[in-house]
């Protein structure tokens, strides 16, 4: 299936990889409207928006009872305009079996368009229909960029107009750097917080936790999980905001590891038994603007 994509200036070009702005913030403002016949207008499905530093992308999911669309959107700035690229992943219901089963089309693939700053590209996941009273879905996506302090972490919104359709926009980043709190824990005593910064696949550290009278010293190392197995997952980075803390003992050699603790950067505290019998909690979290 061929998907049709249109503004005022598209043209195919080939994405060259992902560009630093710092001090730039990148805002996606996308609407989903339908129309389900010729006498209809469209209607606004839902509406939302993702902003970040100019390396991040917007995932993208719509889910009804005859349609399903993912989507992966990226960006490269290219002097005054911008090319959009983006990995579709589609389903629709295109009918019932004799025994009343439901039977769904499904496509996946690839496009990249170049578009400027103040147009609004207008993207058919299914294709533009030529029927006039044929149902028709479709996406609107404005880029914004403006001035920005400092990097801050990535922000999202969302307005759901049709409570039939299960409409969601994530901010997909991969994070240079993680805030990294640390905690002792046996039975209801819990040690001092041990905040940090650490890099992903950065130099290890090692640190130092009190509990009680008893310090524990431990070797740490902030890294990025496993690529995902499904074709799916990988295409649309769902693991794009998780990382990994591999724990050893001091001096340790590299191949031996306590264990490995991995999470979203989502502020919830993550578990690890320790040989000396206590439990390291370990939280992630975006860091701070800097």
């Amino acid at each position: 299936m061929r998907s049709l994509w249109s503004s005022s200036a598209l043209a195919a070009v080939v994405i060259a990889g992902l560009l630093q702005g710092p001090g730039t913030r990148l805002t996606y403002r996308v609407r989903v409207l339908e129309r389900t016949g010729a006498a209809d207008s469209a209607r606004v499905l839902g509406s939302g928006s993702v902003s970040g530093s100019l390396d991040t992308g917007l995932r993208l999911s719509l889910r009804g009872d005859s349609v399903e669309v993912e989507a992966l959107l990226q960006i490269t700035p290219v002097g005054d305009t911008v090319s959009l690229g983006a990995e579709f992943f589609t389903r629709r219901l295109l009918a019932r079996s004799r025994r009343g089963l439901p039977l769904w089309e499904q496509d996946s693939y690839h496009r990249v368009v170049r578009m400027g700053w103040a147009d609004t590209a207008r993207i058919h996941p299914f294709g533009r229909t030529r029927d006039p009273d044929a149902r028709a879905i479709w996406l609107e996506l404005a880029l914004e960029r403006n001035f920005a302090g400092g990097a801050a972490r990535p922000a999202e919104e969302l307005q759901l107009s049709d409570s039939l359709h299960d409409f969601r926009v994530e901010a997909v980043l991969r994070p240079r750097r993680a805030r990294v709190t640390l905690n002792l824990v046996r039975g209801d005593t819990v040690s001092g917080p041990r905040p940090m910064d650490l890099l992903p696949q950065g130099p290890s550290r090692i640190v130092r936790l009190v509990l009680g009278r008893r310090a524990t010293s431990l070797d740490v190392r902030l890294t990025r999980p496993q690529p995902p197995r499904a074709l799916r997952d990988r295409v649309l980075a769902l693991e794009s905001d998780v990382v990994c803390l591999r724990v050893s003992a001091p001096n340790a050699p590299a191949d031996q590891s306590i264990g490995v603790i991995c999470g979203s950067l989502n502020n919830v505290a993550r578990r690890l038994p320790l040989p000396t019998g206590d439990t390291l909690s370990a939280t992630f979290a975006w860091p701070g603007p800097r």
